[in-house]
């Protein structure tokens, strides 16, 4: 189990209720937690959403066992003193909110996401944890940005074929010819275009809030449109 940063901006929404949203999103419930008066309790609630059909026992399993770990010793849900030091330790997570300090991340398994917002204060619920597929989640994140849910490319050092997901890090090498040409057909047969594969590979390396990776920024044939400078744009 890994607890991250979200890596784009539209995940924000992810840790919120959207009953609209959802219906796109697979969300399959979320979870609300608090710590009671005293701080080192842990009453919580399940509110089924409109993929709870998905709440199998495949999900059951591995929600649970996510759950468990962050509840050990000093983990982000052991107890709300060590939330707050947990949370403050990672400011870049920290979620904009009207109502106090929240911090916001995420967990990708290889078939859910999940979305933790903490809120380390006495009197209100301190935690939710939304669920949602992962695949129909990717799915439609990549959509509405114009992006594959994934792509291929190549190392140009050593030509090996790689793997690259929509709002992942880095890559998943594969076993392939290993001369940079299959990379391309394979975007081809998935319907990838090169602006796109550009983007995903933006992306994957400097973060999926850049404008390098939006597929916006190149022109057909994949390189990066240059801006004019503004004092050009103005004559």
């Amino acid at each position: 189990m890994v607890l991250e940063p979200i890596k784009m901006k539209e995940e924000k929404e992810l840790f919120f209720f959207n009953k609209d949203e959802e219906k796109e999103l697979g969300c399959i419930g979320y979870l609300r937690g608090d710590f009671g008066g005293g701080g080192k309790e842990f009453w919580t609630t399940w509110f089924p959403h409109n993929f709870n059909e998905l709440n199998d026992e495949k999900f059951k399993v591995i929600f649970d066992a996510i759950i468990n770990e962050m509840r050990e010793p000093c983990g982000v849900l052991s107890d709300r003193e060590s939330m707050r030091a947990y949370c403050r330790a990672q400011p870049q997570c920290k979620v904009s909110h009207p109502y106090g300090e929240q911090w916001g991340f995420r967990i990708l398994t290889q078939d859910y996401a999940l979305y933790l917002r903490c809120i380390p204060s006495p009197g209100d619920y301190n935690f939710y944890v939304f669920c949602y597929d992962k695949e129909m989640l990717m799915n439609q994140l990549a959509k509405n940005r114009g992006l594959p849910r994934y792509c291929y490319a190549y190392l140009p050092t050593t030509k090996e074929e790689i793997r690259i997901d929509f709002a992942e890090s880095g890559y998943t090498p594969i076993r392939k010819q290993g001369n940079g040409r299959a990379a391309n057909e394979m975007n081809r047969e998935l319907g990838v275009n090169p602006a796109q594969a550009e983007a995903m590979k933006a992306g994957s390396m400097f973060g999926w809030n850049v404008p390098a990776a939006y597929p916006q920024s190149y022109d057909e044939s994949g390189k990066l449109i240059q801006k004019k400078p503004r004092e050009q744009e103005e004559r």
